[in-house]
């Protein structure tokens, strides 16, 4: 006589998780081709969203997306949603935002050491030689005085080197893995 010690769950539950499923099926065929390929997807899920750009049809949409999810579940559910909330992290932009003017509040490089360390904790994959540079270029493109007080070239220059660093910044976010 064997003993169960996890009880199978209802019929109820398994459907409630392969709704779920589906409906972060839904969420993946929604997101462009450079998004997907950052997630950690399995051979048969890749190919179930590449075919899922090709179908147009709202019912077959729907159907696709219950295969979709039960490829979800076979493979790591888990890992696969972790990875997926990452890539649509809302704060993602504000946090980026905040390290450029973080820097540009310092008075010079050795002072936003402390940032860098921070993105690269943050991405530590990151290129630290590169990212020291444009911090760099950034604090000198800083006017000395009030930035409405600067010439057009000093603004000029200020908003070129922010882009650069933002472009940085954007491109370590972009390249880094989600999971």
């Amino acid at each position: 006589m064997t003993e169960y010690n996890d009880p199978l769950p209802s019929k109820t539950r398994r459907k409630l998780e392969m709704q779920e499923l589906q409906e972060v099926g839904l969420e993946l065929m929604a997101l462009k081709a450079g998004q997907q390929a950052r997630l950690p997807l399995n051979d048969p899920l890749r190919a179930a969203l590449e075919e899922a750009r090709r179908i147009q049809h709202p019912d077959a949409r729907r159907r696709h997306a219950l295969y979709v999810g039960r490829l979800i579940s076979d493979s790591d559910p888990d890992t696969l949603l972790a990875a997926l909330a990452a890539l649509t992290d809302p704060v993602r932009q504000q946090r980026l935002q905040q390290w450029t003017e973080q820097v540009l509040a310092c008075e010079g490089p050795r002072d936003a050491e402390p940032i860098v360390q921070q993105i690269l904790q943050y991405y530590p994959e990151g290129d630290r030689q590169a990212l020291r540079n444009q911090v760099r270029n950034l604090i000198k493109a800083r006017p000395a005085g009030e930035l409405h007080e600067a010439d057009a070239e000093q603004r000029a220059r200020l908003k070129r080197e922010r882009k650069r660093f933002v472009g940085l910044l954007n491109e370590l976010d972009k390249n880094s893995p989600l999971y």
